[in-house]
This record gives C-alpha cells, structure tokens and sequence, in this order.
C-alpha cells in the first residue's frame, strides 16, 4: 500500500495542475487581482537598497542611489520609507508613507536641510511622482483591492508569453460609461504585473510601468529587480534597479517609520559624510532571507 503512493501522487499533480489550470480560464477580474495581491503579500518585511536614475526630455541622466524599507502590519497596513543615499546633495532626504487598512494614504517628506520637521504632502499628490521620480506612493505601495472594479478584458500574447489583460476602474464606475484609469497584463505562469498602461480621460496612454529580471523567491512569489516607468506627456523617465534584497524582520523595525528615527540618523552636515545606519550592514548581494 505504502509503495502504490507513490506511484499515484504524480497523477494527483498533474490532476490538480490541470484543474487550477482549467479554471484560471474562467477567473474574473477580481479574482485575478486577488491572487496577484496574495503572492506579492507573502513576505511583509523588505529591506532594498536600489539604483534610481531619471532620464529627462533632453536625455539628461540624473543617477541616485537609495534604500527602502517596508512593512506590512497584521491589520494590513503598508508602511514605506525611502532614503536617498547619494548624491551629496540629496544624502538623507527621505519619504515616509503609510497607506493604512482602509486604503488611506498619507505621506511625508524630510529635507535634512530644513531641520528637524517633516512636510506633509498634500493628499491629492499620492498618484503622481515623488522627489522628481515617476513613481507614486500607490505605485510603490500597491493597490488596495477594494478601492477599485477590476474588469478581466481579452487574454493576449507578449513575446510568447500569456498574459491575463485586467482594466481598472474607480470602484463605483460604470465601465459601460467611464474610461479605465489602467490596464495590468499579468503573466499566466506567475501571476505577475509586468506592465500597466496608464490612461487619460481620453483613452490615451500616458504612462506605463514595467518590470523586468523577475526573480522568483519563494515557490510562487517573484519580485522584479528592474523596475521602469515612462512619462509619455512629460517625456520623462524612472529606472529603479535593486542592487540588494533582504527579506528579514531585523532589517526593517517599526521605530524606523517615524521622523524620530529619521532625524537621529540622517541630519544635515557640510561635508555630507554621515555614516548610513547600521541595521542595513554588510551582506552578499541579492535576495536573502533571514
């Protein structure tokens, strides 16, 4: 009896491939997202320490290096921290976010130079681009599901890959009457965002994120180490590439995510020599888990 097992747990694997793979063709929009959301939410504490550089109409290059840190509470709350490394002058100029269980966003800013203070942003700003970049807190938060109506539209073919194509509407739209705000094309095999089109009121696109050299990290969570966004209308454009990724409590603890911690560690000095905190130490590069 014990031998006859194993001879049949193959069979019931690929029995229960093919049914998962069966009804993923008949998945609505919503349902869709919620495996996207599931997957990307199954670590909640990230340290990245990423290569930011902004590409202007004229071609001019601004490269920035920076660290992130980000927590997901019990309750559901992102919280979000930002710090530039260099160059000099922006050593230490940081944003502090946090999008709370209801979906509310608040964010703000410390400018070294300024002092000890944090500036709110105004709360209109949360979708558009930060600190110069082309990404917006919601786009480095993520969506809360329940604010928007996800519509599955065709399935389509990028590069010999499938693809789930979802729009996206305010939710409370009628999408017989309204434009979607955008459009995610979700690989079939990982369920991974790797582009979203978004649109005007015209229908036109106006930006579209992109993610490139998709790393898996766990059996069905992957995390993308290339990251760009192109500003059609301004002719601006965002590459973040993360250097460095540690999945780790440690790297990450919640006293960071406060102007306290921010004004201790990063204050403005002349010669901007200030050695970065200690909690994102030496590791070998690449994705880590501790």
């Amino acid at each position: 009896m014990k031998a006859g097992r194993y001879f049949i747990l193959p069979w019931l694997l690929a029995a229960a491939a093919a049914v998962a793979t069966e009804s993923r063709e008949n998945w609505s929009g919503p349902q869709i997202m919620q495996e996207v959301h599931a997957r990307q939410h199954l670590y909640p504490y990230i340290y990245e320490e990423q290569s930011i550089v902004l590409v202007d109409r004229n071609g001019f290059r601004d490269t920035r290096t920076a660290r992130r840190y980000s927590r997901i509470e019990a309750d559901g709350s992102i919280q979000l921290l930002l710090v530039f490394e260099t160059p000099i002058p922006v050593k230490g100029v940081a944003l502090l976010a946090r999008r709370d269980a209801t979906g509310m966003v608040t964010s703000q800013l410390y400018l070294p130079a300024l002092g000890q203070q944090l500036i709110a942003s105004d709360p209109g700003d949360h979708g558009s681009g930060f600190m110069g970049t082309d990404f917006s807190v919601e786009s480095l938060t993520g969506e809360l599901l329940s604010e928007y109506l996800y519509v599955r539209s065709d399935d389509l073919e990028l590069e010999n890959q499938a693809y789930f194509s979802v729009d996206v509407y305010r939710a409370g739209d009628n999408p017989a009457k309204t434009r979607p705000l955008r459009r995610h094309f979700i690989r079939q095999d990982n369920l991974f965002i790797t582009r979203s089109d978004h649109f005007d009121a015209r229908g036109e696109v106006v930006r579209r994120q992109r993610s490139y050299d998709l790393k898996v990290v766990d059996g069905s969570m992957w995390h993308a180490n290339l990251m760009l966004m192109d500003d059609y209308r301004e002719q601006h454009q965002t590459l973040i590439k993360v250097d460095r990724r540690i999945f780790s409590r440690d790297y990450v603890p919640t006293e960071m995510f406060s102007g306290a911690w921010l004004f201790e560690h990063f204050q403005a000095q002349p010669a901007g020599d200030a050695e970065p905190p200690e909690d994102a130490a030496s590791a070998n590069n690449g994705d880590q888990n501790l």
